[in-house]
């Protein structure tokens, strides 16, 4: 034992010491310790309590106190001003009183303000990177701290209506405004949303970029009207995009004995289903298409989606009244969107008419409800069903979510006129 002992002594004092300066040598660590004084907590502290009913994380990004975060982070002090004030934490816990300057609800942006003079902020860079590059998200997620997360840039999400970065990382609740920076400590994007199992997704910095020379040809001023700005934004996001699927060729596809539209942009992904039952007495094929992505207004309104579906029913062993009343029973209603509630939109319209598409008979039921605080923008729900057949027949469901009348009229119409009997 004691020889055993004497080598292993002999053994450690011949392995080479090394010394470890003060410096710091990890990437992480050392982006932290230089760039965590220019990110915040952002807090909305409801007046009746004093206390925080939502909580995200915000940067600084000039020297005049502008501070970048997620509109979603802040939309209830731009809906109920009244009811709510905007805080901001900082690394040392000084808390400070923020103004909102600008908002931008397609990309989920809000630039704040802070009239506390402090010098530490944050640099933009390019968004545009190779995929793989390494990159830094900072935030605090779960009111737990302030965090930097580390993971790797995959681009531009390229089937999205709305652009937004690919982050392998871990965006958590709370992060939401936060930087995502560069190994240079420069602003490369903005923490958005998540979808778990290290999927994460930032705004591109230019979105900020763009909302902060809205601010500077305003000389600093805020709206006075927040509504109006959401509306003008809404209107011209739809404009752009409802003219851009409406321009396009759509893809079609097989459902049943007819073919109808598809992913009609890449932006669209479809999923389907069918039964499988032995000794069945009816054949049943569902198909749901609908846009990964939404805007975010309020806690009760959503909107600036598409969705539709199909379902094909075919009778095997059943009496035309059973069914009948088995393919009635598909029919869709309107209700079943619960995107908005009753201080969002007014009830919802509907209109039902027998048509001719492609030779034979439908029965079609057109519903629109308005937005009462947005000018010209509506929810329509179209409903079809072919009704020439007794033992076999195609119920569709088309809704657009934030869409003017006209613009309504002429993708429905482009919809119907795209189903079509195989020949």
């Amino acid at each position: 034992m004691k020889k055993l002992l004497l080598i292993l002594t002999l053994f450690f004092l011949s392995v080479p010491s090394y010394s470890y300066s003060a410096e710091i040598t990890d990437e992480a660590q050392a982006l932290y310790q230089a760039h965590q004084k220019s990110v915040y907590q952002i807090q909305v502290i409801d007046l009746a309590t004093g206390k925080k009913t939502t909580i995200g994380s915000g940067f600084q990004f000039s020297d005049q106190g502008h501070i970048a975060t997620n509109y979603h982070v802040v939309s209830n002090i731009i809906h109920w001003p009244e009811r709510f004030r905007l805080e901001y934490v900082r690394h040392d816990g000084e808390i400070g009183e923020l103004d909102v300057l600008h908002i931008d609800v397609i990309h989920d942006l809000a630039i704040v303000h802070s009239k506390d003079s402090y010098e530490f902020f944050l640099g933009f860079a390019d968004s545009n990177l190779e995929k793989g590059t390494r990159i830094f998200s900072m935030g605090n997620p779960y009111d737990l701290g302030m965090t930097i997360i580390e993971g790797t840039y995959n681009g531009l999400m390229e089937n999205s209506l709305y652009r937004k970065i690919l982050f392998s990382g871990s965006i958590n609740s709370g992060m939401s405004g936060g930087p995502s920076i560069n190994r240079d400590g420069k602003v490369i994007g903005i923490n958005v949303s998540t979808a778990g199992n290290q999927v994460s997704f930032l705004v591109p910095v230019e979105y900020l970029k763009e909302s902060y020379q809205y601010i500077v040809q305003r000389e600093g001023q805020a709206p006075s009207d927040w509504y109006k700005v959401i509306d003008e934004q809404l209107n011209a996001n739809q404009t752009q995009y409802i003219d851009k699927l409406l321009a396009s060729d759509w893809e079609v596809m097989p459902v049943g004995e007819l073919t109808v539209p598809g992913e009609i942009l890449n932006v669209f992904k479809c999923w389907g289903n069918s039964t499988d039952i032995e000794d069945k007495v009816f054949d049943y094929a569902y198909i749901s298409c609908s846009s990964d992505d939404n805007l975010f207004i309020s806690d009760s309104l959503i909107t600036g989606k598409i969705i539709y579906k199909y379902n094909w029913v075919t009778s095997l062993k059943m009496w035309p009244i059973r069914y009948y009343n088995l393919y009635s029973s598909y029919f869709a209603y309107p209700h079943a969107y619960d995107n908005a509630g009753e201080e969002d939109v007014t009830n919802f319209q509907c209109h039902s008419d027998f048509v001719n598409i492609d030779g034979t008979s439908w029965k079609v039921v057109y519903c629109v409800r308005e937005y009462k605080k947005y000018e010209n923008l509506y929810d329509i729900n179209l409903s079809i069903a072919s009704v020439s057949e007794k033992d076999k027949g195609l119920l569709a469901e088309l809704v657009v979510l934030g869409i003017n009348q006209q613009r309504a009229n002429l993708f429905a119409t482009k919809f119907l006129k795209t189903i079509q009997w195989q020949k």
